[in-house]
């Protein structure tokens, strides 16, 4: 997701912070301090309360960090390879490589999060009733009580929302599991679950603008409609992609990718290579070779990083991308696998290996302008 920081790396798994994460999270904090937690007023002074409801809001992002932990460890269990954790505006995503196996698989992942989140609801309901915390906020309240009854409270309602069966929140990959299950086809169960989804966006919609327009409050009625934004588009994407893996078909890497190659020495010049190879041939990445090796690529993006005055004097090697670093991909493997590759990918292109030696490049462009043809021919 752009715009992310990589704040740590849990399990193998890197955990991103986007920059709307910021956003809510004062939100969410200002929630706690003005509405959740007004009625401790007379017992706790401001900065008790304030400092509380920090607590709360930083521990809610850690239960929702364990809630996509639980997606991606089961996905993990499955061979599924998970990049990374996103904490953004509306909560959290895993990243995942590829998509569920089967759908027994699909149905594991998705009711992970949600169990989690009860769990820790759970948890939560415990460590308040231990407390003796209770509804009415009595003045003895013991601040941990407080903390843990509001993330029992968060993460319950946590786990329900995203049971609601429409995709992509959790409840609609659960529907989607159960409907490939009975009618053995992932395209038809994407679609209903999607259109679950779709359905769904449009409730919140209505119910937004009822809270605007009945209750007179704006922001809980543009907050379900930022939602119902995110899942109907969402769902309007997982469509689509459906539809791009039915027209790419059981086509193989090897009968759209670049064989006729351009390379440069890594030993070159970055001037060399941009008046030799780049610009006579109109190639936007280019392998790099060590004698019969290949040990790097380098993009005209990484040449941006370089000041035009000094390309005469600086190495190739020194710019480019050491091949192992890239993300790669057979000439048997089909377009489906390769669509998905190059979404790990930030370059132009990715190679294609065969044992080891280079025999290709796979170009987004060429991927896209298959799809084309397949869609104006109407192929299926």
């Amino acid at each position: 997701m752009p715009g992310s920081i990589l704040v740590a790396r849990v399990l193998g798994i890197d955990i991103r912070i986007h920059l709307s994460w910021f956003l809510i999270f004062g939100l969410i904090l200002l929630t706690f301090a003005d509405r959740v937690l007004p009625s401790l007023r007379p017992y706790w002074s401001d900065q008790k309360t304030f400092i509380v409801a920090a607590v709360t809001a930083v521990l809610f992002f850690v239960c929702v960090l364990l809630h996509e932990l639980a997606h991606a460890l089961t996905a993990k269990a499955y061979r599924m390879p998970v990049s990374s954790i996103t904490l953004f505006l509306l909560g959290g995503v895993a990243n995942l490589a590829k998509e569920p196996p089967s759908a027994l698989a699909e149905f594991l992942m998705a009711i992970a999060g949600p169990a989690t989140s009860l769990a820790l609801a759970l948890v939560g309901f415990g460590l308040a009733a231990a407390a003796d915390t209770t509804l009415d906020l009595s003045p003895a309240l013991d601040p941990v009580g407080v903390v843990a009854f509001q993330l029992g409270v968060v993460n319950l309602s946590l786990a329900i929302f995203n049971m609601i069966p429409g995709f992509p929140l959790d409840g609609g990959r659960v529907l989607r599991a159960v409907v490939w299950g009975i009618a053995k086809d992932r395209s038809r169960a994407t679609v209903v679950a999607a259109r679950g989804g779709q359905f769904v966006a449009g409730l919140l919609i209505v119910y937004g603008v009822w809270r605007m327009l009945a209750d007179g409050d704006t922001f809980g009625g543009l907050w379900a409609a930022m939602i119902a934004y995110f899942l109907y588009n969402a769902a309007g994407a997982a469509i689509a992609q459906d539809r791009i893996v039915a027209l790419l078909g059981t086509t193989k890497v090897s009968q759209i990718m670049r064989s006729e190659l351009r390379t440069v020495a890594s030993s070159s010049t970055v001037g060399a290579l941009v008046r030799d190879v780049m610009m006579p041939f109109n190639v936007p990445a280019v392998p790099v070779v060590d004698g019969t090796r290949v040990v790097g690529f380098v993009t005209i993006a990484d040449l941006r990083r370089v000041e035009q005055d000094r390309w005469d004097a600086t190495l190739v090697r020194d710019v480019m991308r050491r091949i192992e670093d890239l993300v790669s991909i057979g000439p048997n493997e089909t377009l489906v696998v390769a669509f998905e590759r190059l979404g790990q990918s930030d370059l132009p292109a990715i190679p294609v290996l065969d044992r080891g030696m280079l025999v290709g490049l796979l170009d987004r462009e060429a991927v896209a302008s298959y799809l084309r043809m397949r869609e104006s021919l109407g192929a299926r």
